[in-house]
């Protein structure tokens, strides 16, 4: 087997690199990775790949000094890159340096990238009669992290060599430590690094046996066999997790919420122990974040059972705004947050959460025509929202989020009047013609939610009762001649004659004709 390190800063690409190739059908294993140049030497100084894949730009030391370091130490090891389309001209000077095949990222389809390794595969092969074969270990690092990515999904799995593995170092039960992310500015790739080391450090010198692996979104899981009854081993495994948490935070200013599973005795559970870690890391959203919380102990699925549905009520929403009814509306979010509070369902949270949001981005765009800065604000409003840790940030988040919609439309409440004024001016003057609540906020370019809000705010009535209204008593006043009834409704926008009749008796109380005969009298 050929040996390959694969160097790319970003561990999303470097996963989808590994997933998207069978190694072993092409007679390959990838050896281990690196996020920069110097990772990536530090790896080789250990043992040295047949192959280096490497992106070109990377923080530290980019792919091209890692490239000539190599060609220093090793100059017959088969490169290949994979980077972007723009990054073209530096590729120029790396093939100088002896680069055997470059792909550009957005455009590499697996079958390419296929080729393109088997290619260079070949060309190891003519220059080496040996083909420099390198013997698969037991129990490969890279190869354990792929099983138990897996695992952790659902897939059924020949566990036995990890099993044994385990073995050699106690029994069971075992416990899975899922690493929340917390709000951090610091980049993937050094946050990763940190993570292990500290990890590593911790576990090591309590002497504990694990394995730590990335899931599919880059967060770190912890394997951990305890090897002690129930209590004890719940004991050494929240221990074990406070320390990570603690020198995290001491030796990098980062931090993160842990999860423990319930104890489980095979790694055909692990599974089920996944999905508890992962829940109880998403309670910081009632507990607070940096914490370590237990699955079964701190967190207990059904804790508070279901009671009536939570449910928010758009219409209730959009009146307090359009009213301006600023301390309403606060309370109304109070309450809100503490049923969510009491119930303590993070799905429900999220989806209250997504309903306030859609609510808030639509008033903002019923009241503002500047779309581009609505589309702005919406991102913007998206990458707060995506921070937040707590029920407590999100509660005042869309609080401050809506007070500041009130502010500014109670700032344009006065000038928006004037566009009132001038909506039904226009409707007194052309009431015989056909007038749409969309054609009048054209008008008076106003959008048409925020015009039908803000006309019944200011006149008390609705636009279309305004409009009826209108035309009814000029209905009246043309009544008093010698028209015919249709002929009336007609001159006053309504052209369906019974549609006219079955709308004055509403508004009057008495037919047209009975209507006409009483003012005669």
């Amino acid at each position: 087997m050929f040996r390959v390190i694969i160097v790319e800063d970003e561990y999303i690409v470097r996963f989808g690199i590994r997933s998207m190739i069978d190694w072993e059908k092409l007679g390959l294993i990838v050896m281990g990775e690196a996020s920069n140049g110097q990772e990536a030497l530090e790896l080789m100084s250990k043992e040295m790949p047949d192959i280096l894949i490497t992106d070109i730009k990377m923080p530290l030391m980019d792919g091209i000094a890692l490239i000539s370091e190599v060609r220093k130490i090793n100059p017959h090891m088969k490169i290949l890159i994979l980077s972007n389309i723009e990054d073209f001209g530096y590729a120029k000077e790396a093939i100088r340096n002896g680069v055997s095949e470059y792909l550009i990222k957005s455009d590499m389809m697996p079958r390419d990238f296929e080729q393109a390794l088997l290619k260079v595969k070949e060309a190891i092969e003519i220059t080496s009669p040996t083909g420099a074969i390198h013997e698969e270990p037991a129990v490969e690092p890279l190869w354990k992290e792929k099983l138990l990515q897996e695992l952790v999904e659902g897939a059924q799995r020949d566990i036995s060599s990890l099993q044994n593995n385990f073995r050699n170092s106690g029994s069971a039960p075992f416990y899975l430590l899922h690493m929340g992310k917390d709000a951090t500015n610091v980049g993937f790739a050094e946050e990763q690094s940190a993570l292990r080391k500290v990890l590593d450090s911790v576990l090591q010198a309590r002497e504990l046996a694990y394995e730590v692996f990335p899931d599919r979104q880059g967060e770190m899981n912890v394997l951990l066999l305890i090897g002690m009854p129930h209590r004890q081993g719940q004991k050494a495994a929240r221990e074990a997790a406070e320390a990570c948490l603690t020198q995290l935070d001491a030796s990098y200013g980062l931090c993160f919420t842990i999860g423990i599973s319930g104890e489980f005795q095979e790694l055909t559970e692990l599974h089920t122990a996944y999905e508890q870690a992962r829940a109880a890391v998403k309670f910081k959203m009632f507990v607070g974040s940096g914490k370590v919380i237990a699955y079964g102990t701190d967190y207990v699925p059904g804790m508070n059972p279901a009671g009536e549905p939570i449910k928010i009520s758009t219409n209730h929403i959009h009146s307090m705004v359009y009213a301006f009814q600023t301390k309403e509306l606060q309370s109304y979010l109070e309450e809100l947050f503490e049923q969510l509070d009491a119930r303590k369902d993070y799905d429900i949270v999220q989806i209250i959460s997504l309903e306030l949001l859609i609510m808030l981005t639509t008033l903002w765009s019923d009241v503002s025509s500047d779309q581009m800065s609505i589309m702005q604000l919406k991102k913007q409003y998206f990458d707060e929202l995506s921070k937040l840790e707590t029920l407590g940030q999100s509660k005042t988040w869309f609080m401050g989020a809506y007070q500041e919609l009130l502010q500014h439309m109670i700032q344009i409440y006065n000038s928006d009047r004037n566009s009132i004024i001038k909506a039904t001016q226009y409707i007194q003057q052309y009431y015989q013609q056909e007038i749409s609540l969309q054609s009048i906020s054209n008008l008076v370019h106003l959008s048409k939610n925020y015009f039908a809000n803000l006309f019944k705010k200011e006149m008390g009535e609705s636009f279309l009762e305004y409009l009826t209204r209108i035309r009814i008593e000029k209905a009246k006043s043309l009544l008093t001649g010698e028209l015919k009834t249709a002929d009336i409704g007609h001159l006053v926008g309504i052209a369906d004659p019974k549609y006219f009749s079955k709308v004055f008796k509403k508004n009057v109380g008495v037919s047209p004709s009975e209507y006409r005969t009483r003012a005669k009298r």
